[in-house]
Formats: C-alpha cells, sequence, structure tokens
C-alpha cells in the first residue's frame, strides 16, 4: 500500500525545493496540509498533486493575457 501522507521534507524533496518554501507555500500559497499541535505537520500526496496541476494551470491562463 503507497503512503498517501507526507512530511514538509518529504514534500520537498518530492517537489524538488527546500522545506522552508513547503512551509511557505501552505502558509501563503494555498497548498493543502494539516496542523498538529499548531504546526503544519502532515501533507496528503494526492492533493499536493492537485494544488501543482492546479497552480500550472493558473500560470498558463495568466500568461496568456496580453
Amino acid at each position: 500500500m503507497e503512503k498517501t501522507t507526507m512530511t514538509a521534507q518529504e514534500v520537498a524533496k518530492y517537489l524538488g525545493v527546500n522545506r522552508a518554501t513547503i512551509y511557505r507555500w501552505s502558509l501563503y500559497a494555498g497548498l493543502p496540509s494539516k496542523q498538529v499541535n499548531g504546526r503544519v505537520r502532515l501533507y496528503n500526496k494526492e492533493k499536493v498533486d492537485d494544488w501543482v496541476k492546479g497552480e500550472e494551470n493558473e500560470l498558463k491562463e495568466g500568461g496568456n493575457e496580453a
């Protein structure tokens, strides 16, 4: 069975960015996460994938405006 939740470090490695970027995206860019004891702790892989796909679509749509 595939693991469905990831830590910030695992998400950072998965997306090829540093952990601080993951925390920033969670707080300011809407990266879906769960808080445990008031701190961002868990990420659902499927929701992360959906968020990334949505961000790519927003960038493409925004880039086409002239």
